[in-house]
């Protein structure tokens, strides 16, 4: 177990932004990690921190998940055993040196996969494609005791799941089946999402990825049209990012998502945040 006394959580979230944590636990295998949740009962957990919007307080204890499993196993014929702490490049580069894929659209996310399996994340709902398309079951810690769900019991739905209703719910390992694919049909997938990335997103600072999961797309322009929020604020290139241009707090963040919020409520819209808020 890794122990950091006040520690910067802005260095473990994408947009950079963060207040300190008074003791930082990084786990380093499933019995730590049990032992921590069953003894110290943590609020707040941390992976890959994308997605994630932390308030710039002082946090007691919060427990980092981002090495406590890196493993991948090849079962054979399309399945893998993949712990939660692997990333997703990674796990896309094993299966396509393998000859199996189905994930590509992922190959730009920053993620960890037990994040991506909360958040199920996938395209959008035109393409309709999401992680969970190749998952069997999930080994998970509930109510501090280890246990396996189906997929068919995680309720996985767009951009959905049971974990992230639940986020005192922790993924372990998942199980994937992969479709066979041939490394010219990979190369080709990823270069589609890497060409779509550098046309279509906003790298230019550091950024959540996606604020809302439901939103309506005209406000979404309007709201970056009225420049909502300074240091942070809505992408000039990407409708539904935002980016932190010039250090920006959770105050600057969360006053810009609340307006468009209230924007969609004004208007009769629905609107649902893509991004986990620490108050």
């Amino acid at each position: 177990m890794v122990e950091l006394k006040d520690a910067d959580l802005s260095k473990y979230t994408t947009v950079r932004i963060g207040g300190t944590a008074r003791r930082l636990l990084i786990p380093e295998n499933t019995d730590e990690l049990l032992e921590t949740i069953n003894t110290l009962k943590p609020e707040y957990f941390i992976s890959g921190g994308s997605n994630l919007l932390i308030n710039d307080r002082v946090f007691d204890l919060v427990v980092c998940l981002k090495s406590f499993d890196e493993s991948i196993t090849d079962l054979s014929d399309g399945m893998y055993r993949v712990g939660a702490s692997v990333k997703l490049q990674k796990l896309i580069r094993t299966i396509n040196d393998d000859g199996y894929g189905g994930i590509e659209y992922l190959c730009n996310v920053p993620g960890l996969v037990g994040g991506a399996v909360a958040m199920n994340a996938g395209t959008g709902r035109k393409q309709n494609r999401s992680i969970s398309d190749h998952i069997v079951s999930i080994d998970a810690i509930i109510d501090g005791k280890p246990v396996t769900m189906k997929k068919e019991d995680c309720g996985f739905s767009h951009r959905n799941s049971f974990f992230r209703e639940h986020p005192e719910c922790i993924i372990i390992s998942v199980l994937f089946r992969f479709r066979e694919m041939t490394r010219e049909e990979s190369d080709r997938a990823k270069e589609e999402k890497m060409r779509y990335y550098r046309e279509k997103q906003d790298p230019s600072h550091p950024n959540f990825g996606s604020v809302f999961r439901q939103s309506s797309y005209r406000i979404m322009l309007v709201a970056r049209k009225l420049k909502l929020g300074k240091r942070v604020h809505f992408s000039g290139k990407t409708v539904n990012w935002m980016i932190n241009e010039d250090h920006g707090s959770y105050s600057d963040a969360i006053k810009a998502i609340k307006k468009v919020e209230m924007m969609h409520r004004l208007l009769g819209r629905k609107i649902k945040r893509e991004v986990i808020t620490w108050e």
